[in-house]
């Protein structure tokens, strides 16, 4: 208590006087400080660290450890999505290296919130100033891990929109150049604002577990190339937007197509009917290209709708608090309300609320990037993804992993039994063909030979051979094809030579065709 009093010097509680406190460690950018020159004109006194806990009362933190929890869920099903995109085959999950892209940035993004969680940080340096990526390795890691996820999703969302923007509204789909391009330009983009904010702008403690880029020159460095991403691919989705809804309309007011008699009596087609039928065929192509792009779209809305509304809060708040620093006459009914209530600050909390920002827009914000992952898993999963995966782990994992035939393995040493009959049952009957059904003195037939000699290359089933009327030929036994055979000319109707022996007939193929 005697260490407390002496920190707050001429100050009134419970603000403290700056000059008790060094400025080796910390973000001294951080602290919320003011003069004072009606106590005495060197006297700067400031808010104690953690502000936020003169700003929102005790629920924030309760919203604060939902919003966590919501990114331990969001990371997981990244995660999960991830691994079966890697895994299984592409007909069952519909991969696509923009969803690959997009799934990294928001897992980056849920990192950022999912660390502090573990590790529960200290929000500050000592009484008057919050930590920063230098004295607070986790406000560094999770810092990184907010600004890289930022950028990425929002590269990758442009991306995505301008792929869909040129499918729909130009018929052009996107191969492999558009693929290198999009890889060195989309992550070359991130790498060098990146790089820029965490080593111009960086990150510390300003509300939360979880470490924010700072306000100074955040403007230039983040926030702007930020916003600017984020409106051109605004811009792309309305533009695809439009001119969808002119297809539509295109193709719901035009004209029924007309046919007219030329003279030749052929079905002739105005210029009108022409423009209609082209009307309807774009029609077509669009609808189909949304169809199958519906996911993308959708995640796209949802995930520019987050990025500009936390930009646009951010934004409106480093304005806030670099105004408040400069104009006091604002703050003092604020200033005031603690001074007079140092024991019971919720009774300030509205006045603090109204001059910086209020806690339910935080806490909305909070919760629309909590949901990101989970957005992404429900739009871009897929639910033959979890069949996919129960055949992929019953093929690791369970002892038979071929299926065999019961009768292949019964008769697996024989090489003559390839076919699913079992010899010596007569109760089992060979399939029909699809063209016609045999006979059933036939079946007879077969059955009784595959019953008494099971060796289908050794016998063949002898039929009575019956020849055509008008055939010029006949069955001979293998052993008389070397006989001559003198054939008379009167039984084959054939013109008799003059004094030559009379030509052997040859096969017609009639035979063939009995």
């Amino acid at each position: 208590m005697a260490n407390t009093t002496l920190l707050r010097g001429l100050c009134p509680a419970p603000f403290f006087d700056s000059a008790k406190f060094s400025t080796d460690g910390g973000f001294i950018g951080g602290r919320f400080c003011a003069p004072v020159p009606q106590i005495s004109a060197d006297l700067t006194c400031c808010i104690p660290c953690p502000a936020t806990d003169y700003l929102y009362d005790d629920n924030f933190q309760t919203w604060y450890r939902a919003a966590e929890w919501i990114n331990v869920a969001g990371l997981f099903f990244c995660v999960f999505l991830l691994l079966s995109f890697l895994f299984l085959p592409a007909e069952k999950t519909r991969r696509h290296y923009l969803s690959y892209c997009l799934i990294v940035g928001v897992m980056l993004m849920a990192l950022g919130f999912v660390v502090p969680l573990g590790v529960q940080p200290d929000q500050c340096y000592d009484q008057i100033t919050p930590n920063d990526m230098y004295s607070n390795l986790t406000c560094a890691f999770s810092g990184a891990f907010i600004i890289a996820g930022g950028l990425s999703i929002d590269v990758w969302v442009f991306i995505r929109a301008l792929s869909m923007h040129l499918q729909i509204c130009w018929d052009v789909m996107p191969g492999k150049k558009f693929f290198y391009a999009a890889q060195v330009l989309g992550w070359g983009v991130i790498a060098v604002f990146f790089t820029v904010t965490i080593t111009l702008t960086g990150v510390s403690f300003r509300f939360g577990d979880a470490c924010h880029v700072n306000s100074a020159d955040s403007m230039k460095d983040f926030w702007g190339p930020l916003l600017a991403v984020a409106g051109a691919a605004t811009l792309l989705q309305l533009a695809t937007f439009f001119y969808c809804i002119h297809v539509y309309l295109k193709n719901m007011w035009s004209d029924e197509k007309t046919e007219t008699q030329s003279s030749a009596g052929l079905p002739s087609y105005t210029t009108s009917s022409l423009r209609t039928h082209s009307a309807r065929a774009v029609y077509r192509r669009v609808r189909k290209v949304i169809w199958l792009q519906w996911r993308g779209i959708t995640i796209v809305i949802f995930i520019l709708v987050d990025i500009i509304f936390f930009s646009v809060v951010f934004v409106y708040l480093n304005s806030v608090e670099s105004s408040a620093s400069k104009h006091m006459d604002k703050s003092m009914p604020w200033i005031i309300c603690l001074v007079s209530n140092p024991d019971h600050r919720e009774k300030c909390f509205h006045l603090g609320q109204d001059l910086f920002v209020n806690m339910p827009t935080v806490i909305a914000i909070l919760i629309m990037l909590s949901f990101a992952g989970i957005q992404c898993f429900v739009l871009l999963g897929r639910a033959s993804i979890f069949k996919a995966w129960y055949e992929f782990l019953r093929s690791k994992f369970s002892s038979k992993r071929e299926f065999v035939s019961l009768d292949a393995k019964r008769f697996s040493s024989d090489a003559r039994t390839y076919e699913l009959l079992k010899v010596g049952n007569p109760s089992i009957k060979s399939p029909e063909t699809v063209v016609t059904s045999p006979a059933a003195n036939e079946f007879d037939l077969i059955r009784r030979s595959a019953t008494s000699t099971p060796d289908y290359f050794g016998k063949e089933i002898q039929r009575e051979y019956r020849s055509p009327t008008l055939s010029f030929s006949s069955p001979r036994a293998p052993s008389q094809a070397a006989i001559r055979v003198d054939l008379d000319p009167r039984a084959t109707y054939a013109r008799g030579g003059l004094g030559l022996h009379p030509p052997v007939a040859e096969d017609d193929g009639m035979a063939n065709k009995i």
